[in-house]
């Protein structure tokens, strides 16, 4: 074999090894723990109602859920004192009420709505032992004319209720 013939074939095995070898590169790299082991705790939320709640009309006047009548474009208030521990340095919650646990027919059909009062604080930070006043409201929904589903039905508010829920950051 003469010396071309060999140069020729050592190149193509160089070419051959280099091909293979494409894409891949040699590193150094090192890597240590992240410092002295460490524990993370989780935060909390809680609500809770302190004393009684007052009802009222829309006017202010005081509403009797027991002896009172209400009719569709109604609207009554729930307002009540809470207890509100965040635990955590960054937790925002919010506080809303539902009519979840409340039953009856006018929740069946549909005929109550609820929300915030208009004004009403919804948003807390963290903290401990905050005293919120919530106000809650209640609407009897106004049907279409001659809509006569909700006459002499009831609901009874007792499961009402209010849910703290963190809002993401």
């Amino acid at each position: 074999m003469n010396k071309t013939t060999k140069g020729a074939i050592a190149a193509g095995a160089a070419a051959v090894l280099l091909a293979g070898g494409a894409g891949t590169m040699a590193a150094w790299n090192s890597s240590t723990n992240g410092g002295a082991p460490q524990t993370v705790g989780a935060g909390s939320l809680s609500v809770e109602q302190v004393g009684a709640g007052v009802w009222t009309w829309a006017n202010g006047s005081t509403f009797n859920p027991a002896s009172d009548l209400i009719v569709p474009g109604d609207v009554v208030t729930y307002t009540a004192n809470y207890s509100i521990d965040l635990v955590g340095t960054n937790l925002k919650a919010k506080l809303t009420p539902s009519l979840t646990g409340v039953t009856g027919d006018l929740v069946t059909l549909n005929q109550l709505t609820v929300a915030p009062a208009s004004g009403t604080v919804t948003t807390y930070t963290a903290g401990l032992d905050q005293a919120a006043t919530f106000t809650t409201t209640i609407t009897f929904n106004a049907g279409a004319a001659g809509d006569n589903t909700g006459q002499t039905k009831t609901a009874s508010l007792a499961g009402g209720a209010v849910t703290l829920e963190q809002t993401l950051n």
